[in-house]
């Protein structure tokens, strides 16, 4: 093992493995494009196939929207326990709660439909 400045540069440049803190907004937020595909998708055999996804869409937001939140307070417990919570990181993370939050809302008066 030789010991040069080039190994040190090496090991620096190394991209950085992407945790759960992070990867979890980002999956949470890659539910909407890929409802939006689904629907597209949906609505070439049937015309209410983009209406189908939107409010079972909106069903599995009743689910996912208290499972993240649950997941995202365990996430930052544990890093409040190791000291390194960030304001960064815990805004990152309730981004996404608040977009799945005003898609539900969305969903379940179906746009601000009166009807």
């Amino acid at each position: 093992m030789p010991c040069n400045g080039v190994e040190k540069v090496e090991s620096k440049t190394k991209p950085e493995r992407k945790d759960v803190n992070v990867l979890l907004p980002c999956w949470a937020l890659a539910y909407f494009p890929l409802m939006i595909l689904v629907g597209a998708l949906f609505s070439i055999g049937d015309p209410f196939g983009k209406f189908y996804v939107f409010v079972f869409s909106g069903m599995a937001l009743l689910v996912l929207t208290p499972a993240y939140a649950v997941i995202t307070t365990i996430l930052t417990v544990k890093r409040i326990k190791n000291g390194t919570n960030t304001i960064k990181i815990t805004l990152f993370q309730l981004f996404p709660l608040v977009v799945y939050i005003f898609w539900l809302i969305s969903v379940l008066t179906f746009g601000g439909s009166p009807v």
